[in-house]
């Protein structure tokens, strides 16, 4: 990671748990002001924080000063409030500013098209697409006029080009649209500075998804969707990524 990065702003949407905890986990350790969201005020949420400052204080660069250092939280559940309140929340607020937005949020939703009711299909629709789309928007202004900015969104397993499905269609339609956004974003907004990347990420281990089943050798260690959003972020050559980190697994066979 080069030097003069270590002093931009992060925004971790979705991380508190998960692979968003290693994700935030590496943005703490790299960079001096990070801000990681969560859906639930907690003592959980409160010691993870915690654990994030330890992180930043320990790997401080000499040059960088303590009081610049800074990990703070923000509490917003989008499932308790109307997708439209959003707008006017302290969150959307803090990702008007940010240099760096990782969009880790994304409930993963497993039913074929014949199962899924309304609800359903508004989860797949405002919270695995609308809702990073609108981050971007919010985040985009600032980076253009800052000539800076690293999007990182997450798709899914096998959505890196438009597939079939059986048991997720509707997720993996949304997940695939996102790939869409990430490109269109790179190919416009690169020539002032901004790069947007996605991880798709395999069969990862969490304490969401506890013990469903995976072909062996298969699982990928949530560190390591870490490593790979670093590496994206770090690398400016590296603009319109679809980052497939599944092992060659597809969740299609």
């Amino acid at each position: 990671m080069e030097k003069k990065m270590q002093n931009k702003s992060v925004l971790v949407v979705g991380g508190s748990g998960g692979i968003g905890a290693s994700v935030s986990r590496m943005f703490a350790s790299k960079f001096s002001r990070v801000c990681v969201h969560g859906g639930h005020d907690s003592p959980k949420f409160d010691a993870f924080v915690d654990e994030l400052r330890s992180l930043n204080v320990r790997n401080r660069p000499k040059d960088i000063p303590e009081n610049f250092c800074h990990v703070g939280k923000i509490v917003y559940n989008f499932l308790e409030n109307e997708f439209s309140e959003l707008e006017k929340s302290e969150l959307a607020k803090i990702a008007e500013s940010v240099d760096i937005l990782c969009i880790c949020h994304g409930p993963f939703v497993q039913k074929r098209i014949d199962e899924m009711s309304l609800d359903d299909w508004r989860t797949v629709s405002l919270y695995d697409f609308a809702l990073p789309g609108f981050f971007v928007s919010k985040a985009l202004p600032n980076m253009v006029k800052n000539s800076f900015g690293r999007i990182i969104l997450f798709g899914g397993t096998g959505t890196s080009c438009r597939s079939e499905f059986k048991t997720n269609a509707p997720y993996a339609a949304a997940k695939t649209a996102v790939g869409t956004l990430v490109e269109s974003t790179a190919a416009f907004y690169a020539k002032f500075g901004v790069t947007c990347n996605a991880v798709l990420p395999g069969f990862v281990r969490t304490e969401y998804n506890g013990d469903s089943p995976v072909p062996f050798g298969m699982e990928v260690d949530a560190g390591k969707i870490a490593d790979c959003v670093e590496f994206l972020v770090g690398n400016k050559e590296l603009n319109g990524v679809l980052l497939r980190v599944d092992k060659g697994w597809s969740p299609n066979f």
